[in-house]
């Protein structure tokens, strides 16, 4: 071989080298749920204690009339009870955000209010406008005040914020952790990211979700309105993305959930972190968080309870998919569901900030299609979130994408909620979105271009670690 051909076969060997080192290392999905012994009793936390199992039993008889559903969803949730290591919560009140506009606005309202300390934690973390205010401003004013503010961001996903951001924020006391620097780092620490996004107000309420304090989100553009033929993402097109605000008892897990990764080399005072948590409303919810370092299967808790109440879904699934890169694991759940009756619709980006997630999403069509899986795209918007619905019963709102990294690599954050009332909203949002989306069809989809084949059978090569 000529020596052109020695070198292009080196970086060849080195590149699949480093792919292989940065690649999700995911479960098994039959071993893993296999080897998780379901609990054989369910327990639900109170704002005052745990509820007797009498009190249990009559909870689960008012999540849904369906005696099929009641039976398949205690299963789910006792292997959820027994992955998550986190507590079922009762007495909680939830309030979903639609979009970036909607979450910066409660944001303001939220930081505004508080009294002794803030926390946030954001992949994306830029000087956002929360509506006649940026946030640098917002919590210069609340540190001048004496209000504590914490601060961990992802040095990836906040590269292009400038420093003196946080460096004025840490001249008037805030604390500041930058999880996994990329200076120096290794190339598994490079790749795993936080990417989870929460705000945390005084220990009594908080906001979690997809949205990142990202400028992306005060686009006023739209996909329809601009005549490019490839609108830029980051500044041409309204972002379509889902946030919950909290407030209950579940506080004190997504609190301890932020500590997590915090810098242990800056010490925390943290008498005020955990307040008294009263009764704040009648609803169900478990958050689960995915470490971002992972030793075992069952250690990617998130992944495998979806895994795991798609398994035990009786009547319909409704996922939308900011990031559709699905594992075999995810594949085959989903397959099996709609072979044995379930109704599964998925709402998936048509124009994304990622070209390899795109091919990849489009690669698995044909297979999901002939299974009778209904894929819809969406149109006019950027779609960034990730929630689930199943059996208007059992939903989640969080960070995890459906995709290689959330089930393996990254650290995320997501909630679990249980009843009818945030179940139906997500299923009304998900109608009035099939307003601005395109229906897949096979017939179609099996006419488009060898070009077009090849490309998205290509992009595969890479789903290790998208």
């Amino acid at each position: 071989m000529t020596n052109l051909t020695n070198n292009l076969v080196a970086f060849i060997t080195v590149l699949i080298c480093l792919l292989i080192q940065s690649c999700a290392v995911i479960p098994d999905k039959e071993r893993a749920l296999e080897n998780i012994a379901p609990q054989q009793k369910l327990e639900i936390v109170g704002a005052k204690d745990a509820l007797p199992p009498a009190k249990v039993d009559k909870a689960l008889q008012k999540l849904s009339p369906d005696e099929q559903i009641r039976v398949a969803l205690e299963n789910h949730l006792k292997i959820e009870q027994s992955i998550s290591d986190s507590h079922l919560f009762a007495d909680n009140a939830f309030t979903l955000l639609f979009n970036g506009e909607s979450t910066f606005s409660k944001m303001k309202e939220l930081i505004g209010r508080a009294e002794k300390n803030i926390h946030l934690e954001y992949f994306t973390f830029e000087d956002v406008d929360l509506g006649g205010v940026t946030l640098k401003a917002l919590l210069l004013e609340k540190l001048a005040k004496g209000v504590e503010v914490h601060v961990i961001y992802d040095a990836y996903g906040s590269q292009q914020t400038p420093p003196e951001f946080f460096e004025t924020l840490k001249k008037a006391g805030a604390k500041i952790t930058e999880f996994h620097p990329l200076k120096g780092a290794s190339l598994s620490r490079f790749s795993q990211r936080d990417h989870r996004k929460i705000l945390i107000v005084d220990g009594k309420v908080a906001i979690i979700g997809g949205v990142n304090l990202s400028k992306t989100y005060q686009s006023k553009g739209s996909f329809k309105t601009y005549k490019k033929e490839t609108p830029n993402p980051l500044t041409d097109v309204v972002w379509r993305d889902m946030d919950v605000m909290v407030q209950g008892p579940i506080l004190s897990d997504i609190q301890r959930t932020f500590l997590e990764n915090w810098d242990p080399a800056q010490p925390l005072d943290q008498t005020h972190f955990f307040p008294k948590l009263s009764k704040q409303g009648n609803q169900f919810a478990r958050v689960i968080a995915t470490p971002v370092t992972k030793r075992k299967d069952t250690d990617s808790p998130y992944y495998l309870s979806v895994l795991s109440a798609i398994d035990n879904a009786e009547h319909r699934i409704l996922i939308n998919a900011a990031y559709f890169v699905p594992t075999k694991g995810q594949l085959q759940a989903l397959i099996k569901a709609a072979q044995r009756g379930v109704h599964v619709e998925i709402l998936v980006p048509s124009f994304t900030d990622s070209t390899l997630a795109l091919l990849v999403q489009r690669s698995r069509y044909s297979q999901l299609l002939e299974n009778h899986i209904d894929i819809y795209e969406m149109q006019g918007q950027v779609l960034h979130a990730k929630t689930i619905s199943i059996d208007g019963v059992w939903s989640t709102v969080g960070s995890s994408n459906f995709d290689y990294r959330s089930a393996g690599i990254n650290a995320e954050v997501d909630l679990v909620i249980l009843g009818k009332e945030i179940a139906k909203a997500l299923e009304d949002r998900f109608k009035e979105d099939m307003a601005d989306a395109k229906k897949i069809e096979l017939e179609e989809w099996k006419k488009r271009s060898l070009l077009d084949r090849i490309k998205q059978q290509s992009a595969r090569i890479f789903e290790g670690f998208l």
